[in-house]
């Protein structure tokens, strides 16, 4: 599962499974080893537990064994210049010591610095697209399939597959390469989507959809497959699986474990050749059928309902919504610092959440009620000039008028809708408010 940046833990889940010995050193023989991404940000220890996962990746190869490591939403976020996540000592020490002889690309390292603080422009030149450690990312996929298991970050939807696994892997990596061999390679626009094989969550609630558990068999039948694995949303019941009506299996292993997020259990996922599956833990084995299926799955919280700051939002969630002129257009908002995201409304945010229950018309329709709620959202946010609102702020508010579900379950009609109303005449839109 994710690493975020806590080497200690990394090894300690290495050495439940056998994996590496009391030194870190591979023991591994033949096996395969699979870790799902997110090793960066929200730990001090980031370029450790990335070089420790090159070392054994190396080792591993030459005891006849492999290591693959993945890349996740956090490894994007960084590589996007998107540094809210980390940590105070995390800045410094991705200098490369190797002198490149090249002055053009210690000039692009230059260039990609400029208009950063000092303190970030180690980080800035190496994880820039083409910088030492962009390179080192291009060696992770996005999708890795061992037999009948599937492994990715996020999750893996129909139109990934109809897109190309294996044309998203070498696009990623020609992003990540750069210059000077992959210098017009732009990164794949899916990478930033809601439901991106990074971001994805649709598989990861305590109790899936049933669309979703359709879309999962799907899924899985094109690509000849028994089970997807997945990292990227903590599981306060440790690593689990969600099985559909036909038998096929996602298992959900991000346990939060890294003292950046939650200090969760170590375990890891066991796939023997013949199929069995384990959960290993640090008081043993336990078997598949004890982590699977709808076992206290209605009472399970999903951790991502409550805004602790352990999901990370979307680039999506995070954009801008520019209502300070007629016909607004939706504008990605940067953010390059360590700055963290609110944790809790505004005073002037939460006035509105109540003045939104009153006027709340509970005899409508699920998306007409949204719609409604959006558009008195919208206008009272446009008449005191507010340039900070965003997606994720406005799903918070809908959420404390119309409650979790029904924001979870309508997000592409509240995603549309919002856009259509700020691309509407927002002057109109006031006016009309005004009337009321």
């Amino acid at each position: 599962g994710d690493v975020h940046g806590d080497v200690e833990a990394m090894l300690g889940c290495l050495r439940i499974a056998k994996m590496v010995n009391e030194a870190g050193d591979w023991i591994g023989g033949t096996s395969h080893f699979v870790q799902l991404g997110d090793i960066m940000d929200r730990g001090d220890n980031e370029k450790s537990c990335v070089d420790w996962l090159f070392h054994l990746k190396r080792q591993a190869a030459a005891a006849g064994g492999a290591v693959h490591i993945l890349i996740g939403n956090h490894e994007v976020m960084n590589v996007d210049m998107d540094f809210r996540y980390v940590t105070p000592g995390s800045w410094e020490g991705w200098a490369d010591q190797k002198k490149s002889g090249t002055l053009m690309v210690n000039i692009a390292d230059s260039v990609a610095s400029l208009g950063y603080p000092a303190y970030m422009k180690e980080r800035v030149s190496a994880f820039r697209p083409g910088g030492t450690t962009s390179k080192l990312l291009s060696h992770m996929p996005c999708v890795v399939q061992i037999g009948d298991s599937v492994f990715v970050h996020g999750g893996l939807r129909i139109k990934h597959v109809e897109y190309g696994l294996e044309k998203l892997n070498r696009e990623t990596a020609a992003w990540l390469e750069g210059a000077p061999r992959f210098k017009a390679a732009e990164k794949p626009s899916c990478l930033d989507q809601q439901d991106s094989p990074v971001w994805a969550r649709l598989y990861s609630v305590p109790k899936p959809k049933r669309s979703s558990g359709e879309e999962l068999d799907e899924v899985l039948r094109r690509m000849n497959a028994k089970r997807m694995v997945v990292g990227h949303t903590p599981q306060l019941r440790g690593i689990n699986a969600f099985v559909t009506e036909t038998g096929a299996e996602v298992w959900r292993c991000d346990t939060g474990m890294s003292s950046g997020m939650m200090s969760g259990p170590l375990e890891c996922l066991e796939v023997l050749a013949d199929g069995t599956v384990h959960v290993l833990t640090v008081d043993g084995v336990v078997p598949a059928d004890v982590r699977s299926g709808d076992v206290d799955d209605k009472e399970m919280m999903d951790v991502c309902d409550v805004d602790t700051g352990l999901c990370t939002p979307t680039p999506e969630d995070l954009e801008l919504l520019n209502l300070t002129q007629q016909g607004g257009v939706v504008e990605k908002g940067t953010v390059v610092g360590p700055e963290r995201i609110p944790l809790s409304l505004s005073a002037a945010e939460t006035a509105e959440v109540a003045r939104l229950i009153g006027v709340d018309d509970k005899s409508l329709a699920i998306q007409p009620r949204l719609t409604f709620i959006l558009e008195q959202l919208i206008a009272d946010a446009i008449s005191r000039q507010d340039k900070t609102l965003t997606k994720k702020t406005v799903k918070d508010m809908l959420r404390m008028v119309v409650g979790r579900k029904a924001v979870e379950d309508e997000r592409e009609h509240i995603n549309k809708e919002v856009e259509r109303i700020i691309q509407a005449d927002v002057k109109s839109l006031v006016g009309s408010k005004a009337q009321k």
